[in-house]
């Protein structure tokens, strides 16, 4: 916007400060000063441009009440006061529309040409001058952002009734007829109405209403004008307008301004608290002295509030802050004063150094578990890798998604790994094996839960040799459990097997949606030892997808959480010497229902809870033809750290093994 050097030495002492000085302090502030013009009617112009979120610096005032704060300067805003008698209306309406009317009757205005000095105002615009009743309404238009419309009383007299202003219903139709009553032919004394108001269409629109521009009163460059209209002064404008309709077209002033208004709206202040704020933007310099370090203390704060027009409710550390209402828009939020604070201090005078800091931060020990976890995975040879939990396939949806791709959140890992080990198998060839730590999503009715969870593919190739001359081989069922119960093993956790028919309550788990991943019945369910699920491992089905392969691929996906904190009992490993006494080895058969599962055959042999038992393997098991019965070869290890063992502590333990038999 241009802004005239000699105008704004009107409302602003800028007689100490060059355009230059000014123009960095703008710059600071956040303003750009686009260019400068000495050369304009003995008038330096100043070509400013503001952000599009400072609506209320679109027109003169709003500018020149930035730089008297920039500046630190008083605004002299008006220097003539009226006598007028105001009479404030508040209507109440149904709707939520807010509306404003400020009118009054203005009489035998002499129309005739502006003085020089108004001229060269509306020149700076582009503006050409018609008369002074016109350039005196593009005057107010280009100073306040205020659109005032006039209404020819002789020609609308009988569609006006003005003894009813006061009316809402009035103001209204005065609204719509003023619209299409601008001319330029006006000639000698008129009787107006003169109106500046906020229709009720322009804010159920969410837009306020402009004239067209061939109705308007100046035909100019639309860039060279504000913006949009700013309603924020309204009555300093009507009565300034008021005041040189006085004073340029010889008339009196009105006998008494109406003033309609059903807006209501609640102003909160807000909380602002100086500690934090000083948090934020740390230590500053002085203005005087450079080398010495400060924080800012509240009375400096309050100043800059005061150049602000903020009016402020303090506390010992707390304070609540009025924003005036041409700053509701952009200033919502302490942070928002925060800025404020800095661009009137200056951004120029806070370090830009970080403060010391002798303390190290501390990770916590679920941070620490899961860098165990990634680093025995990437041990026992899996690549880590790691994709957006973001898709268009997953049953949580996002509200607002920016495109349909981008449209819901993951709830399983294992889904993932399948589509890249499917890419490198058709780029490549290769299959890889790979793991991901990262969080799903799971939809609660109204909530959803974040969960950690790990997933893995292991298999799909051939790289298993029983003897070195032999053909390599893809890995087992059992191979590639081995691998899982290694990470199990290493973080120090035990964990429960069980078949897939075996499982009552995975259907209703976080488990439940990567069921359709195995195939069925090729799969197992992880559960810890109070029965709860927190993992799946088995047999991808992989026909789905069109590959042509016949190595077995594996997958597997745990939730996280229960692992993440390891147990008291089983953090440490008791070390102990080796015995000096020779250890005795026997094999011994045990008979079981043929229906028992490998887990409740150890629950039971666990119930023998013997110290001079050094190890128990199981390496023979013998189904009977009628699968009543199975029978079991253990080899068990005794040994004692203190003595000899006798046959008779052998016997008496081997006998305890030896009921557990066919209940």
């Amino acid at each position: 916007m241009n802004i005239s050097w000699d105008w704004l030495g009107e409302l602003i002492d800028i007689s100490n400060i060059t355009p230059e000085q000014l123009s960095d302090q703008l710059t600071l502030a956040g303003f750009e000063l686009e260019s400068i013009d000495y050369n304009f009617e003995n008038d330096t112009i100043l070509q400013i441009s503001s952000t599009t979120n400072r609506s209320d610096t679109t027109n003169f005032m709003g500018i020149a009440q930035e730089i008297a704060s920039i500046v630190e300067r008083k605004l002299d805003v008006s220097k003539t006061q009226i006598n007028i008698p105001v009479f404030k209306t508040s209507i109440k309406i149904d709707n939520l529309c807010q509306e404003k009317y400020i009118t009054s009757v203005i009489h035998n205005v002499h129309l005739q040409e502006s003085p020089r000095w108004l001229k060269k105002r509306l020149a700076l615009y582009q503006i050409k001058s018609i008369n002074n009743l016109y350039d005196i309404i593009n005057f107010i238009w280009i100073k306040w952002d205020q659109k005032i419309q006039v209404v020819d009383l002789n020609k609308e007299s009988i569609q006006v009734n003005i003894n009813n202003l006061n009316t809402l219903k009035t103001n209204r139709h005065i609204h719509e007829i003023s619209i299409d009553n601008y001319s330029h032919t006006w000639k000698n004394k008129k009787n107006i109405i003169l109106q500046l108001s906020i229709p009720e269409t322009s804010i159920t629109n969410n837009s306020l209403i402009k004239p067209p521009l061939s109705n308007t009163l100046y035909s100019l460059d639309s860039q060279q004008l504000p913006s949009q209209i700013n309603y924020n002064y309204s009555m300093e404008a009507y009565v300034e307008a008021i005041t040189l309709i006085h004073k340029l077209c010889q008339t009196q002033y009105p006998d008494k301004i109406i003033y309609l208004s059903t807006q209501y709206q609640i102003k909160y202040p807000v909380s602002f608290n100086y500690d934090k704020n000083n948090k934020i933007l740390g230590p500053t310099v002085s203005h005087k002295n450079k080398e010495s370090y400060k924080i800012l203390t509240p009375n400096t704060i309050d100043n800059i509030f005061n150049q602000l027009n903020f009016i402020t409710h303090s506390q010992v550390a707390v304070c609540h802050v009025d924003i005036p209402s041409y700053r509701l828009k952009d200033i919502e939020r302490d942070i928002d004063i925060t800025e404020e604070i800095s661009r009137l201090y200056g951004f120029n005078y806070f370090t830009d150094q970080l403060p010391n800091n002798l303390l190290r931060g501390n990770q916590s020990n679920q941070k620490y578990r899961l860098n165990q976890i990634r680093a025995i995975c990437r041990s026992i040879g899996l690549h880590e890798v790691i994709h957006t939990s973001i898709g268009n396939q997953y049953p949580t949806s996002i509200y607002n998604p920016l495109n349909i791709d981008n449209s819901s959140i993951r709830n399983n890992l294992l889904w993932k790994l399948i589509q890249s080990w499917i890419y490198n198998i058709k780029q490549s060839k290769k299959s890889i094996e790979m793991f991901e730590i990262g969080r799903i999503f799971i939809s609660d009715k109204k909530n959803y839960r974040e969960k950690t969870h790990l997933a893995g593919i292991l298999g799909g190739k051939k790289h298993m040799r029983s003897e070195w001359d032999a053909q390599p081989k893809n890995i087992s069922w059992f191979q590639a459990k081995g691998d899982l119960e290694e990470i199990f093993e290493r973080i120090n956790i035990n964990v429960i097997w069980q078949k897939a028919s075996q499982n009552n309550t995975l259907a209703e788990s976080i488990f439940s949606t990567s069921l359709k991943y195995f195939k069925t019945n090729r799969y197992a369910v992880i559960y810890t030892p109070n029965q709860q699920p927190i993992g799946l491992f088995g047999e991808i089905n992989i026909q789905n997808h069109h590959i042509q392969m016949a190595d077995t691929l594996y997958g597997f996906e745990i939730a996280l959480e229960s692992l993440l904190k390891p147990p008291l009992s089983t953090s440490f490993k008791q070390i102990q010497p080796y015995t000096k006494y020779p250890s005795v080895t026997r094999d011994i058969k045990i008979e079981v229902p043929y229906h028992w599962p490998i887990n409740k055959i150890f629950e039971h042999i666990n119930i023998i809870n013997e110290p001079i038992i050094e190890s128990i393997e199981l390496f023979d098991v013998y189904k009977n033809q009628d699968r009543t019965h199975k029978s079991l070869g253990f080899r068990i290890t005794y040994s004692k750290s203190n003595s000899t063992l006798t046959t008779q502590e052998v016997t008496a333990i081997e006998q305890k093994f030896r009921n557990i038999c066919v209940q």
